[in-house]
């Protein structure tokens, strides 16, 4: 009997110490293997080898002394004068747009993409990046019974049409599956990622291959600057510009985003500019139609700047434009049906076009095919807290910086940046049982999202943020099985503070305005609205001027 007491024992103490190896074991097969698609971070190269300028940020300037100053200071007047003296005058811009191009495309010329909307001048993600990609692939980056969320990047030229990519990434994911042993592969996309991630899923998404998605801070579903930016909708406001100014100089505190550091070369244009405004009697009159400038000014400036920049003639960029703004943004970037623009790209704008007919023209219904036919669990993580640019029209939504709130958790209601939701409309909510779904400081309503349960909202983040704020969140979600917002230990609501560096759940304590939201004056009067165009003008011109000491911008 002692015997067979102790054998039952000595079995007991042995299912006691297997138990969380079965354990660990099972959270090992749950465990899905991490793909993430990144935004316009990778780098690109031209036929040398050499990093090419892809972005603003890109961009460095050696310090050669006062004559490089000058020659920057000539640069952005050569860029005003026409403005001034021509298109303020005169109502007529072509000189202007032209000055504009002339003086700033020659720094993004290997970004600038042909009329096919393909590469010029051999430029390209470096091949060892692919490579190095590739080879990851072949690996299986678990740890300690999870993946992590840069586990495996999947690299591509983001410039490109993304179904141009689609077919590699599937060769990816199976190449991924094969080394891990898994069945199924997790999809992550930030920022520009997202419009790859629809595009992958449109294709291939009916093939099972794809377990969980998170949409962290993508434009998937549109972004309000470029959609009425591409479509020449421009919507000043002085109070907003205010705002602005204020959000460029907290964001150069924090590293994050283009800053505003006026600099001494920024100053001498502003008074160069005066000088010749008033030597030739324009500031009169200048002052006088501040309100009608900032119309004529951004509805001459924008299209240029997106072509010179390169934007305009990369189809990724298309992809965030609106249905309702399409037609009338190719009439403005590439001219009316039959213009040489148009011809010349030709094969840029079908690239667009099938992108709008295949994804733009009926998102919703694809995601709800992508959760419901596909089984594919869909999880979104949106920010807000910073104002979109003050330019187009969407300038007082709840934003990233770069992204509204409505379209990066696919489908909020939101109140208007420093305001809340009307009281009535909060209250019903609560009563129709969906007070969980409205933040701390009235200003979300979750509730109307296209998946509600699996989306997390976080307050007083930059765009740029991202690292360990979504990353964490996005982890749990992405490793596990029917993660929502109730079993994933993380809050609906959660704000981030600058100060202290740390991520809390939102309450009604901790939930307060970044300061530069109610920094602005209620009535500016008209010195101040002059003051805000001449400044907002010269951040145009800021990656020209700011970089005469060799730094990046960002």
């Amino acid at each position: 009997m002692k015997r067979l007491i102790s054998v039952l024992l000595a079995s007991l103490m042995l299912f006691a110490v297997m138990t969380p190896v079965v354990n660990a074991a099972a959270a090992q097969t749950q465990a899905t293997p991490i793909i993430y698609l990144r935004g316009n971070g990778e780098k690109l190269y031209n036929a040398d080898g050499e990093e090419v300028a892809a972005d603003i940020g890109d961009l460095k300037i050696s310090d050669d002394g006062e004559d490089s100053k000058n020659k920057i200071v000539e640069a952005a007047v050569n860029i005003l004068i026409p403005f001034l003296a021509e298109g303020m005058l005169n109502n007529k811009w072509d000189n202007y747009a032209k000055a504009i191009y002339n003086e700033i495309s020659p720094l993004f010329d290997d970004a600038i993409l042909d009329g096919n909307g393909n590469p010029r001048n051999g430029t390209g993600v470096h091949p060892d990046a692919l490579k190095n990609s590739e080879a990851n692939a072949k690996k299986d980056m678990i740890r300690n019974g999870q993946y992590g969320y840069f586990s495996y990047m999947f690299c591509f030229d983001w410039r490109l049409d993304p179904y141009e990519h689609v077919d590699r990434l599937h060769t990816y994911i199976e190449t991924v599956m094969k080394s891990t042993g898994k069945s199924q592969v997790s999809l992550s996309s930030r920022c520009l990622g997202g419009s790859l991630l629809n595009a992958y899923l449109e294709k291939y998404g009916n093939l099972g291959h794809v377990k969980n998605v998170m949409y962290c801070e993508t434009l998937s579903d549109g972004c309000n600057v470029i959609s009425k930016g591409f479509s020449g909708q421009i919507n000043i406001d002085a109070k907003s510009l205010q705002r602005y100014e204020g959000q460029l100089t907290f964001c150069d505190e924090i590293g994050f985003g283009i800053g505003f550091d006026v600099a001494e070369v920024v100053d001498e244009i502003i008074i160069r500019t005066l000088d010749i405004l008033t030597q030739t009697g324009v500031m009169d009159d200048f002052t006088q139609g501040v309100e009608e400038l900032y119309a004529k000014l951004y509805k001459a400036l924008i299209p240029a700047i997106f072509h010179s920049i390169g934007y305009a003639s990369q189809p990724i960029y298309w992809t965030l434009v609106e249905e309702e703004d399409f037609d009338l943004a190719l009439d403005v970037m590439f001219g009316e049906e039959g213009s040489e623009t148009r011809e010349y790209f030709a094969g840029l704008i079908a690239k667009i076009k099938n992108y709008r007919e295949k994804i733009t023209a009926h998102r919703d219904e694809l995601y709800k095919k992508f959760s419901k036919e596909y089984g594919i669990h869909i999880g979104v993580i949106g920010k807000y807290g910073f104002l979109n640019a003050p330019f187009t029209e969407g300038y007082d939504d709840l934003s990233d910086s770069l992204v509204s709130l409505k379209d990066s958790s696919l489908g909020a209601t939101c109140a208007k940046i420093g305001s809340t939701l009307d009281e009535q409309y909060v209250e019903s909510r609560i009563l129709e049982g969906k007070g969980k779904y409205i933040s701390p400081d009235k200003q979300v309503d979750t509730s109307t999202c296209m998946f509600p349960d699996t989306t997390w909202i976080i307050k007083n983040v930059h765009h740029d943020d991202f690292d360990p704020i979504c990353r964490v969140v996005a982890e749990k979600f992405l490793n596990g099985t029917d993660v929502n917002v109730e079993n994933s230990g993380f809050a609906r609501f959660r704000v981030n503070s600058y100060d202290t560096k740390a991520v809390e759940d939102m309450t009604e304590e901790n939930c307060a305005d970044l300061e530069f939201v109610s920094r602005a004056e209620e009535k500016p009067d008209m010195m101040t609205k002059l003051a805000s165009l001449l400044r907002f003008v010269t951040m145009i011109f800021k990656f020209i001027t700011m970089l005469i000491s060799g730094k990046p911008l960002f």
